[in-house]
């Protein structure tokens, strides 16, 4: 399976072999099959010049299947700039685009950002089209990091919170109960506790919103 360095840099050595008579199809077409389901592909079309007036379209999608990805694709269509998230489109499209229209140059960076109130992280892969005047259009490859949803605070004490953090550390019931020094019939019923107020279906569920709990209060802190 192909990495997303490994199909980044195949997909600019096809670009740097390319001129301005060269259409996104011929680029991507060697690479679209190879994508991983964590993968993405797309094309602004950049030819207006105000940003809000550029075309997004869909090449291909993620593979894996998500509630929470579900609802940003059907929030999120083929559209022109203006009719999209302008928050999202402020933050993460418009000002790395016109970089890439500037130097038309490939650009990779790190994105993290938010999407119909989910935090989003991923890779990018910025491509615009090679030629002597304004890119007509850029292709945008991604590798998808993390998708977490917002969820209210649950009040914890001091007990909850150790047994959050040593779950979170992959400790079992029993090891947690060990190290606490409580019985494992406690920690049970705390857990069962935690995950109703943190509405989790089960105990793994239950570990990935915990994490995306402290993911969110990690961000809170160092804004």
């Amino acid at each position: 399976m192909s990495s997303f360095n490994t199909i980044s840099q195949d997909l600019i050595d096809v670009w740097l072999r390319s001129d301005e008579m060269t259409n996104p199809e011929s680029l991507y077409a060697g690479i679209i099959n190879r994508l991983t389901i964590k993968m993405a592909l797309s094309v602004v079309t950049t030819v207006a010049d105000d940003p809000y007036d550029w075309r997004f379209r869909r090449v291909k999608d993620f593979g894996f299947k998500s509630s929470l990805l579900n609802r940003m694709k059907q929030q999120f269509p083929d559209a022109a700039l203006r009719d999209l998230d302008r928050r999202f489109i402020d933050d993460a499209i418009v000002a790395a685009y016109l970089r890439a229209l500037e130097v038309k140059r490939p650009a990779i960076d790190l994105v993290r950002t938010k999407l119909l109130g989910v935090r989003i992280g991923y890779e990018r892969l910025i491509l615009p089209q090679k030629c002597d005047g304004k890119p007509g259009w850029c292709i945008s490859l991604i590798e998808g990091r993390f998708f977490i949803s917002p969820m209210q605070e649950a009040k914890t004490d001091i007990t909850d919170d150790n047994i959050i953090q040593l779950l979170i550390e992959g400790q079992s019931t029993k090891e947690i109960a060990e190290f606490l020094h409580l019985s494992p019939r406690t920690i049970e019923h705390r857990i069962d506790r935690l995950k109703d107020r943190f509405e989790a279906k089960n105990l793994v569920h239950l570990v990935a919103k915990l994490v995306a709990t402290q993911v969110g209060r990690r961000e809170k802190e160092s804004t």
